[in-house]
């Protein structure tokens, strides 16, 4: 009997301190991080000039908030800031993003709340920024496809046959440098003067020199 109250003792004890222990990690077990919404951009959407960030930072124990973006993808995680807030918005206006003055990319949104409880960070992924390119269609427009009793039936066009055209002659021009008959004679007549006064030449020529050789 002694032995039997000693066990149930010991089991009171060991009890005793699993619920104290028990208790202590429920006191100090860390609260639920609180939400925030953010209402705009969305994930994904594309944006152009001067882009409103809305959102509710109405959470208990808020201290401060950062908004800051990112290129989408860049293995260095940098992020650049664009602005500070040392209190809740009204209205639901967070900040205001210039992207006028960026390349037009992917980016990502980072809203990043300090309250008494912790740090809580919200993203928006994949925005688009396109000030100077086209904007891209998010979803293709479903194309309808004729049904099949709808099918139109093939039409067969006859081709047209080309007819020959007889070829037609056109008149030359009259060539500019023709010779008429008189020209050819009257060219004749002067060979026939010049070769005979060549030869008169040469006469005399040869007679002047039989005089010399004789004197």
């Amino acid at each position: 009997m002694p032995r039997l109250s000693l066990y149930l003792f010991l089991i009171t004890i060991i009890s005793g301190l699993s619920f104290q222990h028990a208790s202590g990690q429920d006191a100090t077990r860390t609260p639920a991080a609180p939400l925030i919404a953010i209402q705009n951009p969305l994930p994904g959407q594309a944006l152009q000039g001067l882009v409103t960030i809305q959102g509710d930072l109405n959470v208990p124990g808020f201290i401060s908030a950062e908004v800051s973006f990112a290129y989408r993808g860049d293995p260095r995680g940098t992020w650049f800031l664009i602005a500070e807030i040392d209190r809740i918005p009204a209205e639901g206006l967070i900040a205001e993003w210039d992207t006028t003055a960026l390349t037009d990319s992917d980016y990502d949104l980072r809203v990043q709340l300090h309250t008494d409880e912790g740090l809580v960070t919200v993203e928006i992924l994949g925005v688009r920024v396109r000030n100077y390119s086209p904007v891209e269609t998010d979803t293709p427009a479903p194309t309808a496809s004729p049904a099949p009793q709808d099918t139109p039936v093939p039409t067969h066009t006859s081709t047209p046959t080309a007819t020959p055209i007889p070829p037609t002659h056109t008149p030359l021009p009259p060539n500019p440098v023709q010779v008429t008959r008189e020209e050819v004679l009257s060219s004749l007549g002067r060979g026939a003067l010049i070769a005979l006064g060549l030869f008169t030449l040469l006469g005399l020529y040869q007679a002047l020199r039989r005089l010399g050789r004789r004197d």
